[in-house]
């Protein structure tokens, strides 16, 4: 038989119903690590909220502090202007590559 709920006694919930607290209680509070929202009576699911919610934090502030992402490097638009070459500085092995080349 079920206890009447008294200043020092909790109602005891089911696991059903512990489940859809539960459930309630990370619909209602997103930001909160998800595995640490827990416990055998309602005191100790909402108490677990706030304890999550830290955690929550703490995680968030570290992944922030270390994905700072470095600034992309400057590369200029469009192509460069072509490169004049003295043909008489050439070797003549790529004076022969270049001729074969055409």
């Amino acid at each position: 038989m079920d206890e009447e709920p008294s200043a020092g006694n909790a109602p005891v919930l089911g696991a059903d119903d512990l489940a859809a607290l539960r459930e309630v209680v990370l619909r209602a509070y997103p930001e909160t690590v998800p595995e640490l929202i827990g416990g055998a009576s309602v005191a100790e699911v909402l108490a677990s909220v706030e304890a999550a919610a830290a955690a929550y934090q703490r995680i968030a502030e570290g992944v922030a502090a270390r994905s700072v992402a470095p600034a992309p490097p400057a590369v200029p638009a469009g192509s460069a202007a072509p490169v004049a070459i003295d043909p008489e500085t050439l070797p003549s092995v790529e004076k022969i590559r270049r001729g074969l080349a055409r």
